[in-house]
């Protein structure tokens, strides 16, 4: 992918690998400058996480491990088609359906 600028003279095209080789020297070398403290020791990095963060990642942890579909659910309404006793209602149906349309 090729980046344009227009009103600039002299201008090469660097396509995305090119630009990420760059922008990883350019990185690596920043890196190994801030690493270093006075003393010559190497300086740490830490992270710490807000408690409404842990809380939100352990909400996205719980999130991501459930199933996509409830297949008791599917399983319930099934027996309930194959029984005759499923139950259609057709005024939420037709209102849901209507409000669906309004959306476009």
């Amino acid at each position: 992918m090729a980046i344009h600028f227009t009103g600039l003279s002299n201008q090469g095209t660097i396509n995305k690998s090119e630009r990420s080789q760059k922008d990883d020297a350019t990185h690596s070398a920043t890196d190994k400058k801030s690493e270093v403290q006075s003393g010559g020791t190497l300086a740490e990095d830490t992270v710490k996480l807000s408690g409404t963060a842990q809380i939100l990642q352990n909400q996205q942890s719980k999130i991501n491990s459930l199933p996509d579909v409830d297949m008791d659910k599917v399983e319930q309404i099934k027996n309930a088609i194959a029984a005759g006793e499923y139950k259609i209602d057709t005024q939420k149906l037709a209102n849901n359906m209507a409000s669906m349309d309004s959306l476009f």
